[in-house]
């Protein structure tokens, strides 16, 4: 049986919480600001939880010693 990996992807964008809650940040904050109000640049870097219904699918990119 081949080991388990992890999504690169997923664990550079999120974490899982010691409660099992999956935090990720807002996407858009990197380039292109210039356009863009201070408090939309603000609101894109704060940190939000995954919704219960995509949980379980985001869960299954995480081996078992990450989850």
């Amino acid at each position: 049986m081949p080991k388990q990996k992890t999504k690169k992807a997923a664990r550079r964008r999120m974490k899982i919480t010691g409660t099992g809650k999956i935090m990720a940040y807002k996407p858009g904050k990197r380039h292109l600001n210039v356009t863009k109000s201070g408090s939309r640049i603000g609101g894109m870097g704060v940190a939000f939880v995954i919704s219960k219904a995509d949980t379980k699918r985001i869960k299954l990119m995480f081996p078992v010693g990450e989850r």
